[in-house]
């Protein structure tokens, strides 16, 4: 058997932690998602805060760090955290923006 270290009541090989599970997000207006952190949600929500919209381009630079940078922003347009301009032309300048939270 182990002994407690540190003065715990419990070893730390003993702790058992409960994770939530299913599609539900720790943070408000996030979701849960493989390609993207809450860090990434935060940053793409952050860039488009305070403004009218932003381009696909610009917000692929507000994620310097991330591998696919514009499937983060097209999973947050898939759960419905942002809206994007289906009628232009998909390139850098494609219009995209923050949908309003959604109303329960």
């Amino acid at each position: 058997m182990a002994k407690a270290i540190y003065g715990g009541p419990v070893s730390a090989c003993n702790t058992i932690l409960t994770m939530p599970t299913g599609s539900a997000s720790l943070l408000p207006d996030t979701v849960s998602h493989p390609l993207i952190t809450p860090y990434v949600q935060i940053a793409l929500l952050a860039a488009l805060n305070g403004t009218g919209g932003s381009s696909l381009g610009d917000l692929a630079d507000a994620i310097p760090a991330h591998p696919q940078p514009i499937s983060a922003v097209l999973a947050l347009v898939d759960a419905g955290l942002l809206g994007i301009d289906l009628v232009s032309a998909f390139d850098a300048s494609c219009r995209v923006w923050r949908n309003p939270p959604a109303r329960h």
